[in-house]
């Protein structure tokens, strides 16, 4: 069945991948050890992205988690540490986006499927080109549904009007992938640039014959 719609994830796709420098400048402001502010990417992270807590109170648990509890009650320090950790998302892949709305000029729908935090929609939708221009987009902030939970691609797909064989799926986290497969969508693990493209291309090919 021929491919109609292509579905990306934001981060380590459209976005460049995160600095871990990020996480370094916070210990630098405040003489906690990186190790700590790293923690902000762990099961903590799935609440933050449901929308459930905001940025400041994710890093307010964090270092309260840790024995830094004067920290961790000074709001504004906790409002700094998100603020650079949302801003640290916001590098675009240029030649991902580009290609994203290429595809789309060629006819294919474009989708974006990505667990995320209300802030940085709130803060950096409109800067991304592959964000305004979206035939659908699903974030699971505003749906308070994270990949790799089967209903958040169902939606992708009932938005974009296709079904899950005609569409093709990039995200750089395998169980992500494979939750898209286990519903009938082809997913290509992203890699980088040059490997996804090589594989979609060789998908389309594949499904026109």
């Amino acid at each position: 069945m021929a491919i109609k719609a292509v579905i990306f994830d934001f981060g380590n796709v459209i976005s460049k991948t995160q600095p871990n420098t990020c996480f370094y400048d916070m210990a630098k402001l405040t003489g906690i050890p990186a190790e700590v502010f790293l923690q902000a990417m762990g099961p903590a992270r799935s609440v933050f992205d449901l929308g459930e807590i905001k940025a400041a109170e994710l890093y307010s648990r964090i270092l309260k988690d840790n024995g830094y509890t004067a920290e961790s009650a000074d709001l504004a320090l906790c409002q700094k540490l998100g603020d650079m950790d949302l801003s640290s998302w916001n590098d675009i892949n240029e030649q991902v986006s580009d290609w994203a709305l290429e595809l789309q000029k060629q006819g294919f729908k474009l989708g974006i499927l990505s667990n995320m935090p209300g802030e940085f929609l709130e803060r950096y939708r409109a800067g991304i080109p592959p964000f305004v221009k979206a035939d659908y987009a699903v974030f699971s902030c505003d749906i308070h549904i994270i990949k790799p939970d089967a209903r958040i691609y169902q939606l992708a797909l009932q938005g974009l009007g296709v079904k899950p064989e005609e569409a093709v799926f990039f995200d750089d986290l395998s169980k992500n992938i494979e939750a898209a497969k286990s519903l009938g969508i082809n997913g290509i693990l992203w890699e980088n640039f040059n490997q996804a493209k090589n594989a979609f291309k060789k998908l389309v090919s594949e499904n026109t014959k």
